[in-house]
């Protein structure tokens, strides 16, 4: 493993985790079919489409989709510009959906989601059964004479990131160019196809004993309007993601909880052992509902808000139009109409479309100069880089990243907000949808109600000095922060971007012993989060807090960005990479309830 060392000074997601490839439980799998099988299948107004009516054509793709499953539907913009480029030769496009809960749901979803190609309804899965579907999406690249010359997904891309249609696009050249396919078949990956009815009884139900559970754990985030891909609150929507819901589960990549180590940390989501064989015998049960009477009440959300409702909700007054594409910071003026300063004991910054969102970072400024930047720029907001808001900050309030949980700063502890200041927003923007989006990001404020003690400050340790070579597995980056006084760490926060796949922040004491701060050994930019101490870690002056990052830049990293690999370095960019790591922490010997003399 290779180092590389620097000292410096004083942030999609769920869906990923759930969606995974997903075979039949048999010890080999059967001979996969060469042809497309004859159909007649109605489209989504009932009308019978027959396999002769793309007869003419030189190349037929076939999509078996959902309705409910993300990964199906952030390929639909990818696949309409597939069929437009596409249809000058002769090449056509079509859906089919296989599943038993989602034929009603067809024609309305086509229509929301804007699908500019056929969808058939195979409603007893006949279709799907004759060519062994198990995953949605999967595509089909079928030649002139019905032959199945591409099987699998429509490319290497996962959640989050912009679609490219490489795999479809290279099978689809190979059979109009008279080649064979280079790669014939790949994995799909995404949702289980759903052809069965779930059970009515049976020794573990959904009822009695897997309700409690995922109420517990799970429908804070998967509720209509959070970011969990798809409501887990009632029995239907439950029993239609069982397998995927099993498979996150023994995985461990559900509920979300990335540390391995270090200290312990408020807030962790984690499903027991018991919990989780739970979900196993219900799941391989046939997902029995049982008795409705058994059924425990839905945990009862007040405000959308993680925390209810704050006493400050600010936001730039207006939607803001962000175009297609990557990378784009902007800076929103927040303006507030206080009479005094402020306590700031919790903030939870909302975004207003998560598909675009990649990162918040809230700033204060006191010197105008936000303002004047603001009326210089046509629109709403102004335009920056990620490293520099266009003024030097009085201090930060907060921020959100994918996978980031709001929660509480210790009793006595808070930021200030004073009555002058201005909040700014500094949103970076990933668009890979294919088109303009908008987005109107809030922030929510909560006052402190007990005396402040100790204000809270940020250290940031960073090393932007580095390149990872093209092609390596286990790239190591450090960086430094030195101790000048006597503090309490109360929350740590790692931060890289694709490449990344390891993190750990160590504190070195003045004796020579180290602590362990946090240790994170499967990094997923999908889930960052503010890991809060459950009890704030004493730090002496002449302490060193180092981090460490260790980054797969090779092409068998599915989240590697570029193929083949290049070297990467610092950046903004998402595609670029960061070594970096907060510290949030207070002072020990201050005590801002007594009057200074």
């Amino acid at each position: 493993m290779r180092r590389i060392a620097a000292f410096a000074v004083a942030a999609s997601a769920i869906a990923a985790s759930l969606l995974m490839p997903t075979a039949r439980n048999s010890a080999e799998p059967p001979p996969r079919p060469k042809t497309l099988p004859d159909f007649a299948l109605p489209d989504a107004g009932m009308t019978v489409r027959k396999r002769s009516e793309w007869e003419a054509g030189k190349a037929l793709v076939v999509i078996f989709t959902g309705t409910q499953c993300p990964q199906c539907n952030r390929f639909v913009p990818e696949l309409g510009k597939i069929q437009e480029e596409y249809k000058a030769k002769g090449v056509s496009v079509i859906g089919i959906n296989s599943n038993r809960n989602e034929q009603k749901e067809i024609a309305e979803h086509a229509k929301e989601h804007g699908v500019p190609f056929p969808i058939l309804r195979d409603a007893d899965h006949a279709v799907a059964d004759a060519l062994g579907i198990e995953v949605t999406p999967t595509a089909l690249v079928v030649d002139s004479k019905w032959a199945i010359r591409y099987r699998g997904r429509i490319d290497r891309t996962q959640m989050g990131s912009a679609t490219t249609g490489e795999d479809v696009r290279a099978a689809l050249d190979a059979v109009l160019g008279g080649r064979e396919v280079a790669k014939p078949e790949t994995e799909a990956r995404g949702c289980t196809v759903r052809r069965n009815e779930p059970k009515k009884e049976g020794a573990v139900t959904w009822t009695k004993d897997v309700a409690p559970i995922v109420y517990a754990n799970c429908v804070q985030c998967h509720r209509m309007g959070q970011i969990g891909p798809m409501p887990l609150t009632d029995f239907n929507h439950a029993s239609a993601f069982a397998q995927e819901i099993r498979s996150a589960v023994v995985a461990k990549r559900m509920p979300p909880w990335k540390p391995v180590g270090g200290q312990e940390f408020t807030g962790e989501r984690k499903l027991t052992a018991e919990q989780i064989e739970t979900i196993v015998k219900w799941v391989d049960g046939g997902t029995p509902e049982g008795d409705p009477k058994d059924e425990p009440a839905m945990p009862e959300f007040k405000s959308d808000w993680l925390m209810g409702e704050p006493d400050l909700v600010l936001d730039a007054g207006e939607d803001f139009e962000v175009r297609a594409g990557p990378d784009l910071y902007r800076h929103f003026l927040m303006p507030n109409k206080l009479t005094e300063d402020k306590w700031v004991s919790a903030v939870e910054v909302k975004p207003g479309n998560t598909r675009i969102v990649h990162h918040v970072l809230a700033y204060l400024d006191e010197t105008g100069t936000a303002k004047r930047l603001d009326e210089s720029e046509e629109g709403l907001g102004y335009e920056g880089g990620g490293g520099f808001p266009g003024f030097v900050p009085i201090g930060e309030m907060g921020g959100w990243t994918p996978g980031f949980f709001a929660r509480p700063l210790p009793k006595g502890v808070a930021r200030k907000l004073p009555k002058d200041a201005t909040i700014v927003l500094q949103i970076h923007y990933n668009n890979p949808t294919g088109s303009a989006q908008k987005d109107r990001t809030k922030i929510g404020l909560y006052f402190a109600k007990d005396p402040v003690k100790q204000l809270l400050y940020q250290a940031r340790i960073l090393n932007p000095w580095f390149k990872i070579p093209a092609g390596e597995a286990a790239w190591e980056v450090n960086a430094a922060w030195p101790v000048n006084r006597d503090i309490s760490v109360i929350s740590v926060m790692p931060h890289c971007h694709l490449l990344g796949r390891k993190a750990t922040m160590i504190a070195e004491l003045p004796n020579g012993k180290e602590t362990s701060l946090i240790e994170i050994n499967d990094w997923d930019f999908k889930w960052q989060d503010t890991y809060n101490l459950k009890t704030p870690l004493h730090l002496p002056d002449g302490s060193n807090v180092r981090l460490t990052m260790t980054y797969d830049n090779s092409e068998d990293n599915p989240r590697n960005p570029n193929v083949p690999p290049v070297g990467i370095r610092w950046g903004e960019h998402t595609t670029d990479e960061m070594c970096l790591g907060y510290v949030n922490y207070v002072r020990d010997h201050e005590d801002l309830t007594k009057k200074k003399k």
